[in-house]
């Protein structure tokens, strides 16, 4: 045997037992990352005396709440590292929380990062703007608070707002997903590559965009002036979505379907996808596929109705 190939069968080993060592240690800790943190963990509380009408985080990993002040005080509390604390401080009548970017620990396939969290005890109910920016945690607006905006910008993290804004909405996440539920805007742009997008008893003034990759898109009860959604292979369900304009909705390979919606005009478009359901009002149907069949109302009243697929089949029925 050459010794190159010695070399390589030795460097193969070597690899192979590395791997092995890092599974025997992940199993001893019950596949637990936290236990394999190298900094002791501390909760913090941070005390905030300075007034601010607006709230800026950039995180990391932690998880996000936000939570009523049960004394009137404003305080924030952190579990961290004991060598890393965030800092907390009002900046131009803003409150900017922040920390270093936690270490991660690699094991080869495995990427392991902490468990942190940053609550927010928050004195009032209505703020001016509210912005944040992480990586993998999740954050939760509860209903309890209203903005003027909210911009939230995710990568795997979940979100969670029940919160009211009296401008825009405007959340991104790229593997997490987005929930939305009772809650009032002027506009909502909502953005997920392979998270699912869901809405429920939501109102707004003004539009509503959503676009989305791979992950569903579920609405339930919402009212806006116009809807625009656009998708790749994700499947787009609407359940007694009202729009005082249009529905405009674009997908590739997913379905489009209605359950009890209605809109002065309606465009659906997908290639490979289905377009059925049930719709609230007549309509003037103008429909196209190539392969697929169709079987719409044949009304000739009512808003503009364009349904169009490649091989997807369209089938619509009125309530």
């Amino acid at each position: 045997m050459s010794k190159t190939k010695k070399w390589a069968i030795a460097g193969f080993a070597l690899v192979g037992a590395g791997l092995l060592i890092c599974l025997i240690t992940l199993a001893v800790f019950g596949f637990y990352p936290s236990q394999l943190r190298t900094g002791t963990m501390v909760s913090n509380t941070y005390e905030v005396s300075e007034a601010f009408d607006s709230l800026r985080i950039d995180a990391d990993t932690e998880e996000i709440r936000f939570v009523p002040s049960a004394d009137g005080a404003c305080s924030v509390v952190c579990y961290e590292e004991e060598n890393a604390p965030h800092q907390v401080r009002v900046e131009n009548a803003t409150l900017m929380i922040g920390g270093e970017k936690k270490p991660k620990v690699n094991f080869f396939l495995f990427t392991v990062t902490e468990h942190l969290t940053i609550t927010v005890y928050l004195p009032q109910n209505s703020y001016r703007t509210l912005t944040v920016a992480a990586d993998t945690g999740d954050t939760v607006i509860p209903q309890d608070f209203s903005f003027d905006s909210i911009s939230v910008s995710l990568s795997t993290g979940d979100v969670t707002c029940s919160a009211s804004a009296d401008g825009t909405v405007a959340i991104e996440t790229d593997t997490g997903a987005i929930n939305l539920s009772d809650c009032t805007a002027a506009a909502m742009a909502l953005t997920s590559d392979t998270g699912k997008i869901s809405l429920s008893d939501v109102t707004l003034t003004e539009n509503l965009q959503l676009t989305s990759n791979t992950g569903a898109v579920t609405l339930n009860r919402v009212l806006c002036q116009q809807l625009n959604g656009t998708s790749d292979t994700a499947d787009l369900l609407l359940t007694d979505v009202l729009a005082e304009g249009e529905f405009r909705l674009v997908s590739d390979t997913g379905d489009i379907t209605f359950n009890s919606c209605d809109a002065a005009a309606i465009y659906a478009k997908t290639d490979t996808g289905d377009i059925a359901g049930t719709l609230r009002g007549e309509k003037v149907f103008l429909t196209e596929t190539d392969t697929g069949r169709i079987n719409v109302p044949k009304t000739v009243t009512g808003g503009r109705c364009e349904l169009i697929t490649d091989t997807g089949d369209i089938t619509i029925e009125l309530t």
